[in-house]
């Protein structure tokens, strides 16, 4: 009796994470950001708020997200791109997910300096776009491990 009472116990608590499920956060910049001007670097904290009302967390709540990489933008049209992972949601909660954004291509103006490898005249002297992360237009999606 006492061993399957141990075992039943055992499992109890070795499988609690099968019961957690994962809650959808919406999340947007608290402020704008852009990569022109040294404006968000490697290492930043990048301020969001809640889009939503979500388990127990009301519209506006601040989530800090760490700037993982930044790829400059450049000649030829490379774009920048700036990646954010590391979500903390009230200092202790930590939310899945990666902030992924990239720059305008600017695709109008290859059709007449050329493809991205410059094909068409050698080099080409257009510059790949900014990345810009502004409040309310643009919007990401977390996720909060939420245990039942």
């Amino acid at each position: 009796m006492f061993k399957r009472l141990f075992v039943v116990l055992i499992l109890i608590f070795c499988t609690q994470q099968v019961f957690a499920k994962e809650v959808a956060i919406q999340i947007t910049p608290a402020r704008d950001y852009k990569t022109s001007n040294n404006g968000i670097k490697e290492g930043d904290f990048i301020d969001f708020v809640t889009v939503k009302d979500v388990a127990n967390f009301k519209k506006g709540t601040p989530i800090k997200g760490l700037v993982t990489e930044v790829v400059e933008n450049g000649f030829g049209g490379r774009v920048a791109t700036v990646y954010i992972e590391q979500f903390k949601l009230n200092e202790n909660k930590n939310l899945k997910g990666i902030v992924y954004q990239k720059g305008n291509a600017h695709p109008i103006f290859f059709e007449y300096f050329g493809n991205v490898d410059g094909s068409s005249i050698g080099f080409s002297p257009i510059r790949g776009g900014e990345v810009f992360l502004r409040t309310n237009k643009d919007i990401f999606t977390l996720y909060l491990e939420v245990k039942e």
